[in-house]
């Protein structure tokens, strides 16, 4: 099982997300960040801290209101748009913002490579294929679930758009971390999953501030994104 996962992933690595051949990073490989070497390894199967992370999956799957598990399944989208959620307004659409959806898409597919990278090493199964108490919700992705990808690239986001528009600095990272809280909610990741994504997150904002491209081209998305939404420069 191990074996063909690996094989999975090495393929997904190879092929870039709109379909074409040997992907090449734009600013930042997995060759500087490594979640196999950052990340803790997640809950070993029957042991004490794997059973509390079940516990809070199903706890939160208890206590998720109608509201909470719609807001979940939308949240299984990974736009930008929909991380954000409406907190910049209604002129953050990607027709407006060329520079920034550009730039946007080089971050995340840099990002996506990062984390199916390791996600075969640990090659954790997600909570509703370990038990039949979890009721999970919305779509059922077959790959690992450690570490979390949606909450990588959501708190990547929070971080990055917090750098760009200061003045939403608490509400991006406050939805940051719903966007990665609402896979728990949905019954399709543990909460180590999660703190998992953050910490790759994290590490990824890290490098990234520390290439001359991105600075380059995060200047000239801050700059077009304000002008959009008619904050001063």
């Amino acid at each position: 099982m191990k074996a063909a996962s690996r094989l999975l992933i090495g393929l997904l690595l190879f092929v870039l997300p709109d379909g074409g051949l040997a992907f090449e990073a734009s600013y930042v490989s997995t060759s500087q960040v490594d979640f196999a070497k950052i990340l803790p390894p997640p809950p070993v199967p029957q042991s004490s801290q794997q059973a509390r992370d079940l516990e809070a999956v199903l706890r939160a799957q208890a206590g998720r209101s109608q509201e909470q598990a719609d807001r979940a399944v939308k949240d299984n989208a990974p736009s930008v748009e929909r991380i954000v959620d409406g907190i910049l307004g209604n002129n953050f659409v990607e027709s407006r913002l060329p520079k920034f959806m550009a730039f946007y898409k080089r971050v995340t597919e840099d990002t996506r490579a990062l984390f199916l990278a390791t996600k075969s090493l640990w090659d954790r199964p997600r909570p509703f294929s370990i038990s039949n108490q979890v009721n999970a919700i919305g779509e059922l992705l077959p790959t690992a679930s450690y570490p979390s990808g949606h909450a990588t690239r959501g708190w990547l986001t929070a971080i990055l758009l917090a750098n760009m528009v200061p003045e939403k600095s608490a509400q991006l990272f406050q939805r940051g971390r719903e966007y990665g809280d609402n896979r728990v909610v949905a019954g399709v990741h543990f909460p180590t999953d999660i703190e998992a994504g953050r910490l790759g997150a994290s590490a990824i904002a890290t490098a990234l501030m520390q290439n001359d491209a991105f600075h380059r081209d995060f200047n000239d998305a801050k700059a077009e994104l304000r002008e959009v939404l008619g904050l001063p420069m």
